[in-house]
């Protein structure tokens, strides 16, 4: 070898340890683009109270055919998570225990994607040691659990049952407010108040945890069927996925499950 091959060679062995490194830094550029892409991306929720155990069952079910998503929920009364998301608060599904709230974002084209997924039906609610058969039956010092008119549509359902009865009037001092149906059914489970309006699906789910101390004491047939309504309330695609989930058989299937009715 002469004496001008080997600072040549020395050059190229250089020039191939520079391009390699280029080549290296390239694919793990590639490589860190590809993760940030396959990212989890969040679904925020805002449901009904009385959704609270069959959304879990629905959050295992989509997020096992949407392996990027992570979906989370806020729970309320349809009508406070309203007002949250009128106000701004960040959400990307409403999923609400009436038509009402979902109409009334539709109207501020804070609402899109709409969608009727379930029913339900109003009980009235009792300690399971008392003997009461109706609402009239109240003693002076009885209390009857009501979720808030303004912001729990049960609460609404079940002032709207009472005054269709002629009962509102007769037992209008005997109501307590709770927050939601979930308080409702913890008020009368610890005796704060001896009978309650709660859906079907609530009371449905305190027996199936366990719990036997609340029992059914009578429908309470509305006028009108309980609507559930779905709607999307962000640009997430996401979003429209999860209300186009729920028109599934396997979301139908979820919710019989937990006794609402499809």
């Amino acid at each position: 070898m002469n004496k001008y091959c080997k600072p040549f060679l020395l050059m190229v062995i250089i020039l191939s340890v520079i391009v390699a490194g280029c080549s290296n830094s390239t694919e793990q550029k590639s490589s860190d683009s590809k993760g940030k892409a396959t990212k989890k991306q969040a679904l925020q929720i805002s449901a009904a109270a009385s959704l609270t155990d069959v959304t879990k069952d629905l959050e295992e079910a989509f997020e096992k055919q949407h392996k990027n998503v992570n979906v989370s929920f806020n729970y309320g009364g349809s009508g406070a998570l309203r007002q949250q998301i009128e106000k701004g608060a960040p959400a990307d599904v409403l999923m609400s225990a009436n038509t009402k709230d979902v109409d009334a974002l539709t109207e501020k084209n804070k609402a899109h994607h709409t969608y009727n997924y379930a029913k339900n039906k109003l009980i009235l609610i009792g300690d399971d040691k008392q003997q009461y058969q109706q609402v009239s039956d109240l003693k002076q010092d009885d209390k009857l659990a009501l979720g808030e008119v303004k912001s729990v549509p049960a609460g609404k359902y079940a002032e709207q049952y009472l005054k269709d009865q002629g009962l509102y009037k007769k037992i209008q001092d005997h109501i307590v407010y709770a927050k939601d149906v979930r308080q409702v059914l913890n008020y009368v489970d610890k005796g704060n108040a001896q009978l309650g309006y709660v859906y079907k699906t609530d009371l449905y789910q305190n027996q199936k945890n366990g719990n036997d101390k609340v029992k059914e004491i009578e429908d309470a047939p509305l006028k009108n069927p309980i609507i559930y309504k779905a709607a999307t309330t962000s640009n997430n695609k996401m979003a429209k996925e999860w209300v186009d989930f729920l028109k599934t058989e396997k979301a139908k299937s979820i919710l019989k499950k937990y006794k609402f009715e499809v």
